[in-house]
Protein backbone atom coordinates (compact mmCIF):
# COMPACT_ATOMS: atom_id res chain seq x y z
CA UNK A 1 0.00 0.00 0.00
CA UNK A 2 2.81 2.82 0.50
CA UNK A 3 4.13 2.26 -2.83
CA UNK A 4 0.84 2.77 -4.21
CA UNK A 5 0.10 6.10 -1.76
CA UNK A 6 3.58 7.37 -2.76
CA UNK A 7 3.05 6.99 -6.46
CA UNK A 8 -0.35 8.89 -6.16
CA UNK A 9 1.37 11.70 -3.89
CA UNK A 10 4.41 11.78 -6.18
CA UNK A 11 2.07 12.02 -9.82
CA UNK A 12 -0.53 14.33 -7.92
CA UNK A 13 2.15 16.43 -6.84
CA UNK A 14 3.44 16.99 -10.38
CA UNK A 15 -0.31 17.50 -11.42
CA UNK A 16 -0.81 19.86 -9.31
CA UNK A 17 2.06 21.77 -10.27
CA UNK A 18 1.61 21.10 -14.17
CA UNK A 19 -2.45 22.98 -13.01
CA UNK A 20 -0.70 25.79 -11.17
CA UNK A 21 1.89 26.35 -14.71
CA UNK A 22 -1.81 26.47 -16.72
CA UNK A 23 -2.96 29.32 -13.96
CA UNK A 24 -0.10 31.35 -15.12
CA UNK A 25 -0.69 31.30 -18.07
CA UNK A 26 -4.01 32.51 -17.58
CA UNK A 27 -2.86 34.91 -15.81
CA UNK A 28 -1.04 35.92 -18.72
CA UNK A 29 -3.78 35.76 -20.57
CA UNK A 30 -6.14 38.50 -18.46
CA UNK A 31 -3.30 40.81 -18.38
CA UNK A 32 -2.87 40.37 -22.23
CA UNK A 33 -6.72 41.25 -22.97
CA UNK A 34 -6.49 44.14 -20.20
CA UNK A 35 -3.55 45.30 -22.39
CA UNK A 36 -5.69 45.17 -25.18
CA UNK A 37 -8.19 47.14 -23.34
CA UNK A 38 -11.02 44.10 -24.11
CA UNK A 39 -10.84 44.57 -19.85
CA UNK A 40 -11.30 47.83 -18.10
CA UNK A 41 -8.72 47.47 -16.45
CA UNK A 42 -5.95 50.14 -15.39
CA UNK A 43 -2.23 49.23 -16.52
CA UNK A 44 -1.41 49.56 -12.56
CA UNK A 45 -3.59 47.29 -11.46
CA UNK A 46 -2.93 44.43 -13.48
CA UNK A 47 0.47 44.77 -13.80
CA UNK A 48 0.74 44.82 -9.97
CA UNK A 49 -1.66 41.37 -9.98
CA UNK A 50 0.71 39.94 -12.50
CA UNK A 51 3.98 40.77 -10.19
CA UNK A 52 2.08 39.66 -7.29
CA UNK A 53 1.01 36.58 -8.72
CA UNK A 54 4.58 35.12 -10.15
CA UNK A 55 5.99 33.90 -7.15
CA UNK A 56 3.62 31.92 -5.75
CA UNK A 57 2.84 30.56 -9.29
CA UNK A 58 6.68 29.89 -10.10
CA UNK A 59 7.52 28.57 -7.28
CA UNK A 60 6.13 24.90 -7.49
CA UNK A 61 7.59 24.32 -10.87
CA UNK A 62 10.72 25.68 -9.35
CA UNK A 63 10.81 23.61 -5.89
CA UNK A 64 9.16 19.84 -8.25
CA UNK A 65 10.05 20.08 -11.80
CA UNK A 66 13.88 21.66 -11.31
CA UNK A 67 14.73 20.98 -7.64
CA UNK A 68 13.14 17.59 -7.35
CA UNK A 69 11.47 18.02 -4.24
CA UNK A 70 9.67 15.45 -3.21
CA UNK A 71 8.99 15.50 0.91
CA UNK A 72 5.96 15.54 2.59
CA UNK A 73 5.62 18.54 3.38
CA UNK A 74 5.55 19.93 -0.38
CA UNK A 75 2.13 19.06 -1.30
CA UNK A 76 1.24 21.93 1.44
CA UNK A 77 3.30 24.61 0.10
CA UNK A 78 1.68 23.62 -3.53
CA UNK A 79 -1.49 23.98 -2.40
CA UNK A 80 -0.98 26.99 -0.47
CA UNK A 81 0.40 28.88 -3.74
CA UNK A 82 -2.67 28.44 -4.96
CA UNK A 83 -4.48 29.38 -1.75
CA UNK A 84 -2.07 32.85 -1.81
CA UNK A 85 -2.84 33.34 -5.63
CA UNK A 86 -6.66 33.05 -5.25
CA UNK A 87 -6.29 35.84 -2.20
CA UNK A 88 -4.54 38.26 -4.67
CA UNK A 89 -7.12 37.64 -7.25
CA UNK A 90 -10.01 38.71 -5.28
CA UNK A 91 -8.22 41.89 -3.98
CA UNK A 92 -8.06 43.06 -7.16
CA UNK A 93 -11.37 41.83 -9.22
CA UNK A 94 -13.51 41.44 -5.51
CA UNK A 95 -16.70 39.50 -6.91
CA UNK A 96 -15.62 38.83 -10.42
CA UNK A 97 -13.22 36.35 -9.15
CA UNK A 98 -15.32 34.89 -6.34
CA UNK A 99 -15.50 31.17 -8.39
CA UNK A 100 -11.75 31.23 -8.01
CA UNK A 101 -11.74 30.16 -4.36
CA UNK A 102 -12.64 26.91 -4.89
CA UNK A 103 -9.77 26.12 -7.27
CA UNK A 104 -7.61 24.93 -4.18
CA UNK A 105 -9.92 22.74 -2.96
CA UNK A 106 -10.45 20.93 -6.02
CA UNK A 107 -6.73 20.55 -6.53
CA UNK A 108 -6.44 18.96 -2.88
CA UNK A 109 -8.99 16.62 -3.45
CA UNK A 110 -6.39 14.85 -6.10
CA UNK A 111 -4.48 13.40 -2.94
CA UNK A 112 -7.10 11.82 -1.31
CA UNK A 113 -6.13 12.95 1.92
CA UNK A 114 -7.79 14.68 4.62
CA UNK A 115 -5.09 16.14 6.11
CA UNK A 116 -4.33 18.72 2.91
CA UNK A 117 -8.05 18.68 2.88
CA UNK A 118 -8.64 20.16 5.87
CA UNK A 119 -5.00 22.24 5.35
CA UNK A 120 -7.00 23.51 2.43
CA UNK A 121 -10.40 24.68 3.89
CA UNK A 122 -8.45 25.74 7.07
CA UNK A 123 -6.01 28.37 4.52
CA UNK A 124 -8.92 29.03 1.78
CA UNK A 125 -11.16 30.28 4.80
CA UNK A 126 -8.30 32.22 5.82
CA UNK A 127 -7.23 34.35 2.81
CA UNK A 128 -11.13 34.49 1.97
CA UNK A 129 -11.28 36.71 5.06
CA UNK A 130 -8.42 38.37 4.91
CA UNK A 131 -8.68 39.16 0.94
CA UNK A 132 -12.06 40.61 1.90
CA UNK A 133 -10.84 42.52 5.15
CA UNK A 134 -8.27 44.37 2.93
CA UNK A 135 -11.21 45.24 -0.16
CA UNK A 136 -13.17 47.34 3.04
CA UNK A 137 -9.72 49.34 3.38
CA UNK A 138 -8.67 50.17 -0.29
CA UNK A 139 -10.90 49.01 -3.08
CA UNK A 140 -8.30 48.70 -6.29
CA UNK A 141 -11.70 48.97 -8.48
CA UNK A 142 -14.45 50.43 -6.57
CA UNK A 143 -16.72 50.70 -9.56
CA UNK A 144 -17.56 46.65 -9.24
CA UNK A 145 -17.77 46.23 -5.72
CA UNK A 146 -20.99 46.90 -4.29
CA UNK A 147 -20.09 46.99 -0.73
CA UNK A 148 -17.38 50.03 0.06
CA UNK A 149 -17.86 49.58 4.04
CA UNK A 150 -15.67 47.27 6.31
CA UNK A 151 -18.53 46.24 8.26
CA UNK A 152 -21.00 45.62 5.02
CA UNK A 153 -18.25 44.13 3.67
CA UNK A 154 -17.27 41.34 6.07
CA UNK A 155 -20.91 40.62 6.77
CA UNK A 156 -22.11 40.16 3.29
CA UNK A 157 -19.10 39.47 1.41
CA UNK A 158 -16.85 37.75 3.86
CA UNK A 159 -19.30 35.66 5.46
CA UNK A 160 -21.78 34.43 2.85
CA UNK A 161 -18.89 33.01 0.60
CA UNK A 162 -17.41 31.45 3.17
CA UNK A 163 -20.60 29.64 3.94
CA UNK A 164 -20.75 28.96 0.36
CA UNK A 165 -17.16 27.66 0.30
CA UNK A 166 -17.64 25.66 3.09
CA UNK A 167 -20.43 23.85 1.73
CA UNK A 168 -17.94 22.85 -1.08
CA UNK A 169 -15.46 22.04 0.49
CA UNK A 170 -17.86 19.26 2.38
CA UNK A 171 -19.09 17.63 -0.69
CA UNK A 172 -15.40 17.57 -2.33
CA UNK A 173 -13.81 15.89 1.03
CA UNK A 174 -17.20 13.53 0.83
CA UNK A 175 -15.67 12.74 -2.89
CA UNK A 176 -12.45 12.05 -2.18
CA UNK A 177 -13.11 10.01 1.15
CA UNK A 178 -15.20 7.85 -1.36
CA UNK A 179 -12.22 7.62 -4.12
CA UNK A 180 -9.84 6.90 -1.50
CA UNK A 181 -12.34 4.10 0.50
CA UNK A 182 -12.34 2.87 -3.13
CA UNK A 183 -9.15 2.66 -3.68
CA UNK A 184 -8.21 0.80 -0.40
CA UNK A 185 -11.03 -2.04 -0.80
CA UNK A 186 -9.25 -2.42 -4.23
CA UNK A 187 -6.33 -2.87 -2.82
CA UNK A 188 -7.03 -4.97 -0.53
CA UNK A 189 -9.00 -7.65 -2.39
CA UNK A 190 -5.63 -7.83 -4.98
CA UNK A 191 -3.86 -8.45 -1.60
CA UNK A 192 -1.46 -6.24 -0.88
CA UNK A 193 0.13 -8.43 2.46
CA UNK A 194 2.67 -10.44 0.71
CA UNK A 195 4.58 -13.59 2.95
CA UNK A 196 8.16 -13.93 1.33
CA UNK A 197 10.31 -14.48 4.05
CA UNK A 198 12.38 -16.39 2.03
CA UNK A 199 13.41 -17.01 -1.37
CA UNK A 200 11.65 -20.46 -1.85
CA UNK A 201 8.45 -19.21 -0.10
CA UNK A 202 5.48 -18.32 -2.45
CA UNK A 203 3.84 -14.47 -2.19
CA UNK A 204 0.23 -14.59 -1.67
CA UNK A 205 -1.91 -12.15 -3.50
CA UNK A 206 -5.72 -12.98 -2.53
CA UNK A 207 -6.59 -16.03 -4.62
CA UNK A 208 -3.42 -15.85 -7.10
CA UNK A 209 -0.53 -17.02 -5.84
CA UNK A 210 2.79 -15.51 -7.42
CA UNK A 211 6.37 -17.12 -7.39
CA UNK A 212 9.16 -15.28 -7.32
CA UNK A 213 10.35 -17.35 -10.82
CA UNK A 214 7.99 -15.43 -12.35
CA UNK A 215 9.66 -12.12 -11.62
CA UNK A 216 12.79 -13.83 -12.84
CA UNK A 217 11.26 -14.43 -16.03
CA UNK A 218 10.06 -10.40 -16.02
CA UNK A 219 13.63 -9.45 -15.19
CA UNK A 220 15.40 -11.97 -17.80
CA UNK A 221 13.80 -10.04 -20.43
CA UNK A 222 15.13 -6.70 -19.65
CA UNK A 223 18.67 -5.07 -20.25
CA UNK A 224 20.03 -3.80 -17.09
CA UNK A 225 19.34 -0.26 -17.16
CA UNK A 226 15.65 -1.81 -17.84
CA UNK A 227 15.97 -3.45 -14.97
CA UNK A 228 17.05 -0.43 -12.77
CA UNK A 229 14.11 1.47 -14.10
CA UNK A 230 11.65 -1.35 -14.06
CA UNK A 231 12.32 -1.65 -9.86
CA UNK A 232 12.06 2.14 -9.57
CA UNK A 233 8.93 2.24 -11.42
CA UNK A 234 7.49 -0.28 -9.64
CA UNK A 235 8.24 0.76 -6.04
CA UNK A 236 6.20 4.17 -6.80
CA UNK A 237 8.72 6.30 -8.35
CA UNK A 238 7.21 8.96 -11.19
CA UNK A 239 8.86 8.91 -14.41
CA UNK A 240 10.36 12.30 -13.50
CA UNK A 241 11.57 11.06 -9.68
CA UNK A 242 13.38 8.08 -11.97
CA UNK A 243 15.05 10.56 -14.70
CA UNK A 244 16.53 12.65 -11.63
CA UNK A 245 17.78 9.31 -9.94
CA UNK A 246 19.51 7.39 -12.59
CA UNK A 247 20.51 10.94 -14.23
CA UNK A 248 19.02 10.42 -17.63
CA UNK A 249 16.49 12.61 -19.66
CA UNK A 250 12.67 12.61 -19.30
CA UNK A 251 12.21 11.04 -22.58
CA UNK A 252 14.74 9.00 -22.07
CA UNK A 253 12.53 7.52 -19.31
CA UNK A 254 9.41 7.63 -21.19
CA UNK A 255 11.55 5.04 -23.57
CA UNK A 256 12.50 2.78 -21.09
CA UNK A 257 8.95 2.57 -19.84
CA UNK A 258 7.16 2.32 -23.14
CA UNK A 259 9.91 -0.95 -24.01
CA UNK A 260 9.36 -2.32 -20.13
CA UNK A 261 5.66 -2.39 -20.93
CA UNK A 262 5.87 -4.19 -24.12
CA UNK A 263 7.93 -6.98 -22.93
CA UNK A 264 5.94 -7.24 -19.87
CA UNK A 265 2.42 -7.18 -21.65
CA UNK A 266 0.81 -4.87 -19.37
CA UNK A 267 0.48 -1.33 -19.53
CA UNK A 268 -1.11 0.18 -16.16
CA UNK A 269 1.25 1.61 -13.91
CA UNK A 270 -0.77 0.77 -11.14
CA UNK A 271 -1.31 -2.64 -11.78
CA UNK A 272 2.29 -3.34 -12.09
CA UNK A 273 3.09 -1.53 -8.64
CA UNK A 274 0.51 -3.52 -6.51
CA UNK A 275 1.67 -6.75 -8.60
CA UNK A 276 5.37 -6.53 -8.28
CA UNK A 277 6.36 -4.25 -4.92
CA UNK A 278 5.96 -6.37 -2.57
CA UNK A 279 8.64 -8.45 -3.64
CA UNK A 280 11.27 -5.52 -4.13
CA UNK A 281 9.74 -4.65 -0.44
CA UNK A 282 10.06 -8.16 1.06
CA UNK A 283 12.32 -10.45 -0.50
CA UNK A 284 15.54 -11.30 -1.35
CA UNK A 285 16.37 -9.94 -4.53
CA UNK A 286 20.09 -10.69 -4.46
CA UNK A 287 19.99 -13.15 -7.28
CA UNK A 288 18.08 -11.47 -9.84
Amino acid sequence: MEELYRKNENETNEFVTKAIRLMLVFVLIIGALCKLNIFDVSDYIIDGFIFASLLPLVLPTVLVDILHIYNKWIKYILILCVVITTGIAYVVFTYQALIIFIVPSILATFYLDKRVMLFTGISTVIIIIISHFITGFYLFQPWIEPFTDIKLIMLYGALPRVLQYTFCLILLYILSKRYSKFISSLYSFMGEETICDRKDVKPTYGKNELDIDELDKVIGLMTEREKDVFKLLVTGHTNAQIANTLYISHGTVKNYVSVIYDKIGERDRTALVLKYSSYYRNCDLSHI
